[in-house]
């Protein structure tokens, strides 16, 4: 009897865990909130406030992760494309790469801790090797460009990406959590709200899976009723 309920007191715990478990996209940033949180950028001291407002726009609007931007070179910029390209492999010697390389050795035995860090930075799956158009916007195209004028990379750790958006998020007083990945999943909502199909939005995102891609175009409720208001109302 209990081999038979088994399948059923599975799903019943999956189910639970499913109801319980916070995802990510339920801390997405609505248009106003990151324009909230973006004002509040300017009010930091500098330089944070520009490093919070690269960070907050790149993570938010383009939805790179915190790695790439911690690693983003301006070599990256193509500016006759207006496009970011986000390499397959980086070098990289900086503490956090380290970590992770020293993490990788103790849990692979044939993998020495210099034979790891020669594969560092790479970003995280072989689809987030991509290029990104940054031309979306002019408040996009101006931030890269006082950022080049600046920088030949971004000057921080990775954690000090988390510290900004803290920092920018206190001062805007927003509800909730604001962090590095919540900002990239309300550059996945921005992008499905205006109407980017599944396809080009994984590429954009660099997501392996086009599910993924599908989920935040489902979440997109509001962008459903908008267009078919459009069709009716006319």
């Amino acid at each position: 009897m209990s081999h038979h309920n088994q399948p059923t007191t599975e799903w019943a715990d999956r189910h639970r865990r499913a109801l319980t478990t916070r995802h990510t996209h339920e801390d997405v940033l609505t248009d106003r909130q990151f324009e909230l949180l973006l004002e509040a950028c300017s009010v930091l001291p500098a330089p944070h406030d520009f490093e919070a407002r690269f960070i907050c726009l790149l993570a938010g609007r383009l939805g790179l992760r915190a790695g790439e931007i911690a690693h983003f070179q301006t070599t990256w910029v193509n500016w006759n494309r207006r496009t970011i390209r986000i390499p397959q492999h980086e070098p990289c010697q900086c503490g956090y790469c380290q970590r992770q390389a020293r993490q990788e050795a103790t849990h692979n035995s044939g993998l020495s801790v210099e034979g790891a860090i020669e594969s560092r930075w790479h970003p995280k799956t072989v689809a987030s090797a991509r290029l990104i158009p940054f031309d979306l916007t002019l408040r996009l195209e101006l931030c890269l460009e006082r950022f080049a004028n600046r920088y030949d990379a971004f000057p921080r750790s990775r954690s000090t990406i988390n510290r900004r958006i803290q920092a920018a998020a206190t001062e805007a007083d927003l509800p909730g959590r604001v962090y590095p990945h919540c900002l990239r999943a309300t550059a996945a909502s921005y992008h499905a709200y205006k109407g980017v199909a599944p396809v080009p939005l994984q590429a954009l995102m660099g997501w392996s899976d086009l599910a993924t891609a599908q989920k935040y175009i489902r979440i997109s409720g509001t962008a459903t009723a908008d267009a078919l208001r459009r069709v009716h109302h006319r």
